[in-house]
């Protein structure tokens, strides 16, 4: 009685690689969204300690671009981790 109108229910259609592909995929995007952040913030971050030379703060400028280095370490495992996803 469950079926009014005479139709059957479908089983369905996505395999156990078609979902490993998608979560693949979702991953890459969640990856690329990710470097999008960390590269606009690199970008703040440099016109920031460029400002702060110039107020002659100095200390501060070299903390700043301490931490660039840092974001751009992981700006190159990301780069790296999405080009092994893609492979994939």
């Amino acid at each position: 009685m469950g079926n009014v109108f005479g139709r059957k229910s479908q089983s369905s259609r996505v395999t156990e690689q078609d979902k490993a592909i998608l979560q693949l995929k979702q991953q890459r995007d969640k990856l690329k969204q990710y470097q999008k952040r960390i590269t606009v913030q690199l970008e703040k971050e440099r016109l920031l300690a460029k400002q702060l030379l110039k107020d002659g703060k100095k200390e501060k400028a070299l903390l700043l671009l301490k931490k660039k280095r840092y974001q751009d370490q992981l700006l190159e495992k990301t780069e790296s981790q999405i080009s092994n996803l893609e492979r994939m």
